[in-house]
This record gives structure tokens, sequence and C-alpha cells, in this order.
């Protein structure tokens, strides 16, 4: 049996990100955590006394990877429509893994959770409505795209549409749902 690392507590955010995208963060426990790794329960509750503690580090990484995703798409993307197509590819990844965010997991299970982690999950997708707002206000600007509503609610659309997608291509296998999302979001900034 494999004895705990200093990598030990990764590997346990790593299932467990794993686990809420494919159960939901109240159906798996410290057990399983120990027993996939090959530790003990006692490890886990080293790493992490309490499952509120594993659940907040876990969204504080996911939220952390997403900032550096947009930094990236920021960084390496000149337009607007550019931007957007990135940030819709990192859905389409997930799609393409059967799984679905963890965040829009842990939202699924938001009345269950401590409030920290509800807040967490919150600020998760503020930050992703923020940006993609932003992307679209610099777009229409730039003349890249017209809008006839404000950007926070084509964001909080296009948000809806991929954390939506994501559960149907989830229950209709072999289904591109966030492919049509894509098309039919873009069409709303197309100008007349």
């Amino acid at each position: 049996m494999p004895m705990a690392t200093q990598d030990t507590p990764n590997r346990l955010l790593d299932l467990a990100q794993d686990l809420v995208q494919e159960r939901g963060f109240n159906a798996f426990s410290y057990k399983d955590l120990a027993g996939a790794i090959g530790i003990k329960t006692a490890s886990v509750h080293y790493h992490f006394p309490v499952k509120e503690d594993l659940g907040a580090a876990l969204i504080t990484r996911y939220r952390d990877r997403l900032d550096a995703a947009l930094a990236e798409i920021d960084r390496g993307a000149r337009s607007g429509k550019s931007k957007l197509r990135r940030f819709i590819q990192l859905y389409r990844d997930t799609e393409a893994c059967g799984a679905i965010c963890a965040c829009g997991s842990l939202a699924a299970d938001r009345e269950t959770l401590p409030a920290a982690m509800q807040d967490g999950v919150e600020d998760y997708f503020s930050r992703a409505e923020q940006w993609i707002a932003k992307t679209i206000s610099d777009g229409v600007r730039a003349g890249e795209f017209e809008l006839a509503g404000p950007p926070t609610e084509a964001a909080t659309t296009l948000l809806a549409g991929l954390q939506g997608g994501l559960i149907l291509s989830r229950a209709r296998p072999g289904r591109q749902t966030l492919e049509v999302v894509q098309r039919n979001f873009f069409r709303t900034l197309e100008p007349s």
C-alpha cells in the first residue's frame, strides 16, 4: 500500500474533484478518498481535518485555475470572439470527458454545503460572469459585437448555457450540446 507523500494533498484534491464532477460533494467520503489512493482515513483528516476544509480547498484551487485560464486567454487572444471561443473550449474539454463543472456540481448541492463553500461557489461564478461581461463590453466598444441588452445579461446567458449544456451532454452522451450553445450564443452578438 502506498505511503502518504508531500503530494498527498494534491492527489486528494484531484480525486475529490473527479468525485464531485462524477457524483457530487455529498456522495463520497474520506474512506473513498483514502482507499482510492492507498492511505488511511486518518491521513486524509491530517491534510483536511473536516470535509468542509477539503471542499474549501477544492473550490479555491478550481477558482485559481479559472483565474489562470482567463489570464492566459487574455494574453493569447486579441478579439473578443476568440477570447469567448477559448473560454467556451474550457467547457467543451470538460464535455469531452463526460464530466460537469466542479462548481456546477457543487452549486447543485448548495443548500447542503457549509456557508464558506456556498460563498466560494458564488465567487467562482461571479468571476466567470464578470470576465465574460467585460469581454463582451470590449467587443461592443471595438465594433466586433452588437448587443441589445446589458453585457451582464449576455454573460449570465452564456454561463447558464454552458453549465446546463454540460448536464445535457452527460444525460445524452455523444451529442455535442456545447457546440449548439456556442453557435447560438454568437448569433446573439452578430452585427445586423
